[in-house]
């Protein structure tokens, strides 16, 4: 029986995925892509044979790091979240336990385990509205009333901010006339508007992403520009949250099976 060859694109299928995979989700990409029937034992064989390392601690998935909650951490999240927002209650919980968790990890863990808050935000069957049978009710008479071509005072200033309870993205409010209204001013995605300011308009196609995965964290090295059809592979293969000393690796890995795909 001839020895099989590994070609040098499945050398470099492998380099790449083995920094990204475990050894049986390797194997079942390997076989996928190439269509193979490889074992385990024979892609471990080859990956010694040609010194390519994964980098990773042994036992740890890509990506993943301990993260054990002791039970009184668990229970105090449990009994926090039903009266507070993730994004409230994290801090605190740092704050509690001297620990240095983000909201996407604290979001992630509830999630995975579980944990709701129980909240709706419907009302409750026989519950009123504070504005019952308020209907035309002028609060505060006259005075009280906006004249024409007066500002009100909670008009947010240029560079205000704003989180999307829908995406969680940030958006912040730019001296830019909006195309849809005709409005001087319109809120952008901050990380967007920020990539232009450091490097110009984005080319058509592309998007800006987050390296550590936080979209709240605009810091301009934290952002990364990478074609749509590069994140679409990326989220195919469930990398979307790598960890950021990882996200030049997965983009390596994306434009690496578009191009087998198209051979």
């Amino acid at each position: 029986m001839s020895r099989f060859v590994y070609s040098v694109e499945m050398l470099a299928f492998l380099e790449v995925g083995f920094k990204l995979w475990r050894l049986p989700r390797l194997t079942e990409e390997f076989n996928k892509w190439f269509g193979t029937e490889k074992t385990q034992n024979q892609i471990k064989a080859c990956l010694n044979n040609h010194k390519i390392t994964s980098g990773r601690d042994p036992g740890l998935q890509p990506g993943e790091r301990e993260l054990k909650y002791s039970d009184e951490q668990i229970t105090w999240l449990k009994r926090s979240f039903k009266k507070m927002s993730v994004k409230e209650l994290t801090p605190l919980f740092n704050s509690k336990f001297d620990l240095s968790e983000s909201v996407n990890q604290v979001k992630a863990f509830l999630k995975n385990h579980g944990i709701t808050s129980g909240r709706t935000g419907h009302f409750k069957k026989g519950q009123e509205s504070w504005n019952k049978g308020m209907k035309g009710l002028q609060i505060g008479g006259e005075e009280t009333r906006f004249k024409k071509g007066s500002t009100p005072p909670n008009r947010k200033p240029i560079g205000s901010e704003r989180i999307c309870k829908k995406d969680g993205y940030i958006y912040i409010k730019v001296a830019e006339r909006n195309p849809h209204t005709g409005h001087p001013t319109r809120y952008r995605l901050k990380q967007r508007y920020l990539w232009e300011q450091h490097h110009g308009p984005i080319p058509k196609g592309m998007t800006v992403a987050f390296r550590d995965n936080d979209k709240t964290n605009c810091d301009i090295e934290n952002l990364m520009l990478i074609s749509r059809a590069q994140l679409a592979m990326i989220n195919r293969f469930g990398l979307a949250n790598s960890p950021a000393e990882m996200k030049d690796t997965t983009i390596l890995f994306a434009d690496l099976t578009m191009k087998l795909k198209a051979a």
